[in-house]
C-alpha cells in the first residue's frame, strides 16, 4: 500500500470523475431543477478551493491536479440523466455501488490515511452541493434538505465512513 495507489487509467478516470458524479447526484435528488446552477458553482468553488486544505493528502492532490471534465453542462447532464431515470434505472443505487466499490477499492490500494483522505473528500464535496442553497426562505430552514441529508449519509455509508 502506498499514498498513491497503483490504478488502471480505466480506474483512475473513475477516481477522478466520482466527485462530479457525486455532485450531480446530490444537486438531482432534490428533484428541483432552479437549483442546480447553485450547486454547481457551489461545486466548482469547492473543487477550487480544496487545493490548498487538501494538499495534505498526495493523492487528493493528484486528483485534484488532473481534473476530469467538470464544466457546467457535464454537470446538468448528470443531474438530468439522474432525475429522469428515478423510477426504473435507479442511478442513485448505482453511485452508491460505485461509492462502495471505490472504497473497497481505496482502502486495498492506498494506506489507511490516503483512503481516508479520498473517501472524505468525496464526502466533502455532497456536503459543499447539499449546502449551496437554503431549503426554504425561513431564518432558520436547514441548509441541507432532508432528501439530500438522507442520501448523504447513504453515501457515507457506502464509503465506509
Amino acid at each position: 500500500m502506498s499514498a498513491t495507489g497503483d490504478f488502471t487509467e480505466a480506474e483512475w478516470q473513475e477516481l477522478r470523475r466520482f466527485p462530479l458524479v457525486v455532485a450531480a447526484l446530490i444537486s438531482a435528488v432534490d428533484y428541483s431543477t432552479l437549483s442546480e446552477s447553485k450547486e454547481y458553482e457551489a461545486f466548482a468553488g469547492f473543487i477550487r478551493a480544496a487545493g490548498a486544505k487538501r494538499r495534505k493528502s498526495e493523492f487528493v492532490a493528484m486528483i485534484l491536479d488532473a481534473p476530469v471534465e467538470a464544466d457546467k453542462a457535464s454537470f446538468l447532464d448528470y443531474c438530468t440523466s439522474i432525475a429522469t431515470a428515478m423510477s426504473g434505472d435507479k442511478p442513485v443505487d448505482r453511485a452508491l455501488a460505485q461509492a462502495r466499490e471505490l472504497a473497497q477499492m481505496v482502502d486495498a490500494r492506498l494506506d489507511k490515511r490516503a483512503a481516508k483522505s479520498y473517501k472524505e473528500f468525496i464526502l466533502d464535496v455532497a456536503l459543499a452541493v447539499a449546502r449551496a442553497h437554503k431549503e426554504s426562505a425561513l431564518p432558520f430552514a436547514s441548509s441541507v434538505s432532508k432528501v439530500e441529508d438522507f442520501h448523504i449519509r447513504r453515501l457515507s455509508t457506502a464509503l465506509g465512513i
